[in-house]
C-alpha cells in the first residue's frame, strides 16, 4: 500500500474519531462550541498535529489549550480502543482561527456594492 494513502486515510480515519469524540463526548465545558478543522499525521506516524477551531469570537485560548492537554491521554485511549493502530500517535493541538477569518471575509463581501452590468453599446435589449 503507498505510504501517503495509508497517511491520508489515516488523517481521515483520526480526524472523523477526534471530532466525534470532541465536540459530543467530552463534557468538558471549555471545549463546548469547538471543532476539529483536520488532523495531520506525520510521515512516520508517530505523532499528530489536530487542528482545532472555536466557533465563538470570545474563547479564552488558554482554557481551551489547558482543557486539551488534560483530555489527551482520555482522546489517545478512545482513539485506541476505537481504531486499531500498533501504536496511537501522539496528539499536539493547535488552535486556529480559521471560523472567525472566514465570518470576516463573509462580512467583508457583504458590505461590498453589488455589481451593475455594463452592456456593450448596440447590444440594449428591444
Amino acid at each position: 500500500m503507498n505510504r501517503a494513502y495509508r497517511k491520508e486515510r489515516l488523517d481521515e480515519l483520526l480526524w472523523r474519531e477526534l471530532n466525534n469524540i470532541i465536540v459530543y463526548e467530552l463534557n468538558d465545558p471549555r471545549l463546548h462550541d469547538v471543532t476539529v478543522d483536520r488532523v495531520d499525521v506525520a510521515r512516520d506516524l508517530q505523532t499528530a498535529r489536530v487542528y482545532i477551531t472555536p466557533l465563538d469570537e470570545d474563547v479564552d485560548v488558554g482554557q481551551l489549550q489547558h482543557a486539551l492537554a488534560r483530555a489527551q491521554g482520555h482522546l489517545r485511549s478512545e482513539i485506541a480502543a476505537r481504531v486499531q493502530l500498533r501504536r496511537v500517535p501522539e496528539l499536539y493541538f493547535k488552535i486556529g482561527q480559521s471560523h472567525q477569518q472566514a465570518q470576516r471575509v463573509e462580512e467583508i463581501l457583504d458590505s461590498l456594492p453589488a455589481p451593475t452590468v455594463e452592456l456593450p453599446p448596440g447590444s440594449a435589449s428591444q
